[in-house]
């Protein structure tokens, strides 16, 4: 006869797939079965962990984690559960819990409909694991006629998306039929037709929309909403016109299955091949004509830019950006003139209050300051590596004093969370065994206990991103003298050598410290270190 004393961890899982099944398995419910079945067999209760409205086709659930925490703390010795799908339906998973992780720390299980009872010294239980595969196909069978359905509805014209694309309304008829809306369907067929009639270009269509202080799509949602929050409500991003130019819908289309699941068991999510798409022509009244949509496409792809040959290479593309609003600088090559480099968002007519100044900067000075940034890390690097090292790190650089400090504060930590961990333990083996008497005094023991583990957990938890955050300053710094010493002193400056040593540059605006004198910060901010001092 088993005489162990055993401390029962009830666990109880109701998913909204259940509720929508009707199967009688709610929590209360779960909860009594279980009760129940602890008086016959005499076990203690520790806490009943219940999650309510989460799947069982993963373990990320809160009371779940909470319950497996108190299995590590070795509160309990006992997992009960109604029956194996309330556990999980994902078999592997539940495999290797139910007949690996628990056998293995010492804890029994018990799922009480199933009657399946499996101990630390057990055999492997094969029929359970084939009523584990069972109840994993109630999830999958599931999930492919969600997808189905929603395949139908879509072929049947009906709208299934959360949000009404801009142009159209739900029909007050039929929720899921979109109609013309009356104040927004008019801006869908100007955009469309600007481009495809006046030839103008996205940016120039944004402006014109600005200046005509027409909603944009998110504003004008807010509005219907009753309350307008956008700073610039007037303001068009060339993304917003761009999606409504792609978006089929204007064109009485619906489309579904653009995006899938891996599977059910995943939350990965890929595209989808245009061939399995899902699509119905037809749904609802188009806003925009064939014809209409194909002139604006044509002249989209007319106005693309294409690379002219003769203008000189911009090496900067991509690293350049202003230091004061973030945006990035515009090359401008006038003929017969220094090129230059301006603030882009100084150019935007539509910034209104936050456009930028210029921020002006010749090409050729800002190459040879770069050039001549490039070369002091190189000499640097070659007459002293070790003093060159300790500049990259900086003033965030660790001593290595401080690294054996850590590491040995580390150790005494385990250490006492193991001498903790084993007082928990016999303090709740001497409650059972009768050495302690006094219920109250055992309580505020193990609550001692406990508190003084968690201290210890929490510092241990600190010291480590503490290491791990110096370990990075070293491993980065390491990283970024091995890029450099690919290097020789360079001559001149090239789009290769900008984009493997830099992240970004960024450039300030010109400051006057004498009446005819000025001055115009420049940061490089290198790979893996950043900004590096630039004194000598």
């Amino acid at each position: 006869m088993d005489m162990k004393i055993y401390k029962a961890a009830c666990y109880c899982r109701l998913s909204q797939d259940d509720v929508n099944d009707g199967t009688s398995v709610s929590i209360t419910t779960q909860m009594a079965v279980a009760k129940e079945f602890c008086k016959e067999n005499k076990f203690q209760i520790v806490d009943y962990y219940c999650d309510d409205g989460y799947t069982g086709t993963n373990f990320n659930r809160p009371e779940f984690k909470r319950m497996m925490k108190d299995v590590e703390k070795g509160r309990v010795n006992l997992v009960i559960v109604k029956d194996l799908s309330r556990f999980g339906r994902e078999h592997i998973m539940v495999d290797s819990y139910t007949q690996i992780y628990f056998p293995e720390n010492g804890v029994r299980f018990i799922a009480i409909y199933d009657n399946i009872d499996i101990t630390p010294r057990s055999h492997y239980d094969l029929m359970m694991n084939i009523k584990s595969v069972i109840n994993e196909y109630y999830p999958a069978e599931v999930s492919s006629k969600v997808r189905h359905s929603f395949d139908v509805k879509t072929k049947n014209g009906e709208f299934l998306h959360p949000t009404v694309p801009y142009g159209y309304k739900k029909s007050k008829v039929n929720k899921n039929k979109l109609e013309i809306d009356e104040e927004s369907g008019p801006t869908v067929i100007k955009i469309f037709e600007l481009i495809a009639y006046r030839g103008m270009g996205v940016t120039n269509v944004a402006n014109l929309l600005y200046e005509q202080q027409i909603l944009n799509p998110t504003a004008f949602k807010e509005y219907r909403e009753g309350h307008i929050k956008s700073e610039n409500p007037y303001r068009w991003n060339k993304s917003s016109i761009y999606n409504i130019l792609n978006n089929q819908v204007y064109l009485g289309r619906m489309i579904n299955g653009k995006t899938r699941k891996v599977s059910f068991k995943s939350d990965k999510i890929f595209k989808a091949d245009e061939d399995e798409w899902v699509v119905a022509e037809n749904a609802h009244e188009p806003i925009v004509t064939q014809e209409l949509w194909d002139s604006a496409h044509l002249r989209v792809n007319q106005r693309k830019r294409v690379c002219n040959p003769d203008q000189p290479e911009n090496m900067f593309k991509g690293l350049l950006v202003c230091k004061d609003c973030g945006a990035t600088m515009r090359v401008f090559n006038p003929k017969n003139k220094s090129r230059y480099f301006v603030c882009s968002q100084s150019q935007c007519r539509v910034a209104g209050d936050f456009r930028c100044s210029t921020h002006n900067i010749q090409y050729d000075i800002l190459a040879e300051n770069v050039l001549r940034d490039i070369n002091m890390m190189i000499r640097l690097l070659n007459s002293d590596e070790e003093a060159f090292s300790e500049r990259v790190l900086g003033n965030i650089r660790v001593e290595s004093g401080q690294i054996e400090k850590i590491t040995n504060e580390l150790s005494e930590i385990d250490r006492q969370i193991d001498r903790q961990t084993k007082k928990y333990k016999r303090l709740y083996d001497d409650y059972y065994d009768g050495v302690i008497h006094d219920a109250k005094l055992f309580e505020e023991m193990t609550a001692d206990c406990e508190e003084k583990r968690n201290l210890l957990l929490a510092r241990k938890q600190q010291l480590e991103e503490e290491l791990e955050s110096s370990n990075k300053v070293f491993e980065d710094s390491e990283k970024f003298i091995k890029l450099l010493k690919g290097y020789d002193y360079l001559t001149e400056l090239t789009s290769q050598v900008l984009n493997t040593l830099i992240e970004k540059i960024t450039v300030g605006e010109k400051e006057y410290v004498e009446p005819k004198k000025t001055v115009q910060k420049v940061k490089i901010y290198y790979k893996f270190v950043g900004n590096i001092d630039r004194c000598e």
